[in-house]
């Protein structure tokens, strides 16, 4: 019989390998005598292999494999390779900056994740409505890239879209420095289409941990990262909770729905990190998320259009500016209007432990 894809208690060879490397990483930072239980994982592994225990056997794998990892430094793609990109990401944050003006910085952490340029104030309003993440590149904007490529795409076998995938997401990536929430959107979108090519069910929480996986190898460090910790609670939350949360929202028209459960969910996934790190609770963060997302797709979009065409025909892009420079004012003023209410932002504090049984309640709904 076949289980929901929603219920994850049951044997998911990467969800085990994913939390095995991820507590392995943890162990080499946080406990003595780590050389002694690396020595015992094999035991462990084997236990569960003669058991039947394929889940315990594959966590005490990745322990080991997490262990190992942190004697090495992060895997660097060598210069030669990464020298075009970073070319094209100046090129491409000039462009912008020269088509968009004083709404250049926001367009620009947006599409290409050059935050240099974003004011204090101005991060501060998007942080105190909750709304900080689209400046960070994640699977929003992976969304709206994969989406406009499934469009140009949509006649091609699936394999090939598959592979135009990998050549055009790498790309994105790379120019964009590889940042953590990124790389786990774009694996995540390509498990979606290798599962589509192979004629395989898609099973998301998968495709979280097989992202995680490929992070923390390529980078064990990631794991303390902000970035890490906050893209993977969101969606952790959203693979969990999207479908029960919709189904109460049934009463809404479906995109209602859909939109209003996607904010409740990222916002239970970020909130108690956020409260941890930076000690604040936007109180309007999940009005401010219903009322900007929507407007996110058509900024990102025209934008991108706008900045792309800039680079063969730059007196098209700038009659054409206008756009994304509009709606990116209207959003701005949005954000900067729900800041401003006395009561949008509250000052807590919360422990690690304490944001572990907020989790741990989620994840028991």
């Amino acid at each position: 019989m076949e289980t929901p894809e929603h219920v994850i208690f049951h044997y998911r060879p990467m969800v085990c390998m994913g939390l095995g490397i991820a507590v392995g990483i943890f162990l080499s930072g946080s406990v003595s005598g780590t050389g002694l239980i690396m020595a015992l994982f094999p035991l462990f592994s084997g236990l569960g292999i003669y058991f039947g225990f394929k889940g315990a056997a594959l966590f005490a794998f990745g322990c080991a494999a997490g262990l190992l990892r942190t004697l090495f430094g992060p895997v660097s793609l060598p210069y030669g390779l990464m020298y075009p990109f970073e070319h094209m990401r100046a090129g491409l944050s000039s462009a912008c900056a020269s088509l968009f003006g004083e709404h250049a910085p926001l367009l620009n952490a947006m599409l290409w994740g050059v935050k240099g340029g974003i004011s204090d104030s101005a991060y501060d309003a998007f942080r105190s409505c909750g709304i900080a993440h689209i400046l960070a590149l994640s699977g929003l904007h992976v969304s709206f890239v994969a989406g406009a490529l499934n469009r140009l795409t949509r006649r091609a076998l699936p394999k090939v879209k598959f592979y135009t995938s990998i050549v055009v997401l790498f790309a994105y990536c790379a120019i964009a420095a590889f940042p953590s929430s990124l790389i786990r959107a774009s694996v995540m979108s390509l498990c979606s289409l290798y599962a589509a090519a192979a004629g395989r069910r898609y099973d998301m929480p998968s495709g979280i941990a097989f992202s995680a996986i490929v992070i923390l190898l390529a980078d064990p460090t990631a794991l303390y990262s902000i970035g890490f910790e906050l893209s993977f609670g969101a969606v952790i939350m959203i693979s969990l909770l999207m479908r029960p949360v919709t189904e109460l929202l049934s009463f809404l028209p479906l995109p209602i729905a859909q939109m209003a459960a996607l904010s409740v969910c990222g916002t239970l996934g970020t909130l108690p990190l956020s409260v941890y790190y930076f000690g604040t609770i936007p109180v309007l963060g999940l009005f401010a998320n219903t009322l900007i997302l929507p407007m996110v797709p058509f900024v990102f979009l025209s934008a991108m259009a706008v900045n792309l065409i800039g680079i063969a025909m730059p007196a098209a892009a700038k009659a054409l500016s206008f756009i994304p420079m509009f709606l990116t004012g209207v959003m701005t003023e949005a954000a900067n209007a729900i800041s401003s209410v006395s009561f949008a932002v509250k000052q807590a504090t919360i422990t690690p432990l304490a944001c572990l049984f907020v989790y741990l309640a989620c994840f028991a709904v």
